[in-house]
């Protein structure tokens, strides 16, 4: 399967700003540790919602590269498998750590991914601060071998974005 039936992120975007209001609203209320700027919260929303411009120059290169690695595929994961969904979740989480290491010890990367942690606040809103350049950079060459190994284009694409909706639950201190 090549085309993902559904987005989780887009599903959860209404999630998410109801979310950063309410921990906004019990951070006023001191019933919440959530420290809220209004200039770092809109650079983190704008950060979020424009980090698909630049990832747009290179959707087809990805796309191209995902569907030649699953057409050499080793395996046949069935989307429909209950199995292979327990399987990618534990692969798509090994590689993201892969990932995130990276990002965090080899300058190249590190570069791409700096500005996530540019806030001086680390609330919901954090979370939302992406990178631009990661798509740019090559980082998601990391998640081909999934596809060599069998999961379809839409497993791997639905499973990231099960693992960045997740990711955005982990970004407070409230």
């Amino acid at each position: 399967m090549l085309e993902a039936p559904f987005d989780p992120v887009k599903l959860a975007i209404p999630f998410f700003i109801l979310a950063i209001l309410l921990e906004i609203g019990l951070g006023r209320l001191r019933l919440a540790r959530a420290e809220y700027e209004a200039r770092d919260t809109l650079t983190s929303l704008a950060m979020g919602l424009l980090r698909g411009v630049p990832a747009l120059l290179t959707a087809g290169l990805v796309f191209a590269a995902t569907v030649w690695a699953w057409e050499h595929r080793i395996f046949t994961v069935p989307f429909a498998a209950w199995w292979g969904w327990v399987a990618i979740f534990f692969l798509d989480d090994l590689t993201y750590y892969v990932f995130h290491r990276l990002s965090h010890e080899r300058r190249f990367w590190w570069a791409a991914h700096v500005n996530h942690h540019s806030s001086q606040h680390y609330n919901l809103s954090t979370a939302l601060r992406q990178t631009w350049t990661g798509s740019l950079v090559g980082t998601w060459l990391l998640w081909l071998p999934l596809a060599f190994l069998g999961f379809s284009p839409a497993q791997i694409f639905i499973q990231q974005g099960i693992s960045l909706v997740y990711q955005f639950w982990i970004h407070t201190e409230a």
